[in-house]
């Protein structure tokens, strides 16, 4: 019996980190229609909702539009946090007049109006935003990002996790 105890034990202690892991990270990638972002596969740490401008958040989008259902999770890049300013232009995003995100909103709409889903012009897109103190903006990474310029800001309350790209 004392033969095995070494391997009992890392039996135990393997399962205890396996379900340590398991109920904390989670694997995700993009559908394969999806590309919104510079990575395709990620990890989700769901125990840290403390984002900053910058991250990648992992969130549940319960922001009505007329492409996805409320409820789908998401990975998105946090433009913006609580009380700061969103102006959304035809080619950039830009926060409290300091941080800018070259982001175009040209392609994206020529895109979604010629696949007979239309959503308008630039001009019903270009906008200023005062996120309130519950608030986070959140962008893609690509011309193909249907995001926050489309949907407007989330609540904070919907960020699930932290996303970290792995490839």
């Amino acid at each position: 019996m004392k033969k095995h105890v070494p391997a009992i034990l890392v039996a135990v202690s393997f399962i205890f980190y396996f379900l340590y892991f398991s109920s904390r990270y989670t694997l995700a990638y993009p559908p394969g229609h999806s590309a919104c972002l510079n990575a395709s596969f990620f990890l989700i740490d769901k125990w840290d909702t403390d984002i900053e401008q910058g991250d990648l958040a992992y969130f549940e989008m319960n922001v009505e539009n007329q492409f996805y259902p409320t409820g789908l999770r998401w990975i998105k890049k946090v433009a913006a946090l609580p009380n700061s300013v969103v102006s959304v232009e035809e080619n950039k995003v830009v926060v409290d007049n300091l941080t800018e995100f070259p982001l175009s909103l040209s392609h994206i709409i020529t895109a979604l109006n010629l696949a007979d889903n239309s959503i308008g012009e630039i001009e019903d897109y270009t906008k200023v935003i005062q996120l309130e103190n519950d608030e986070v903006f959140m962008i893609g990474e690509t011309i193909n990002s249907f995001d926050g310029r489309f949907w407007g800001p989330l609540k904070k309350e919907q960020i699930k996790g932290t996303a970290y790209a792995i490839f």
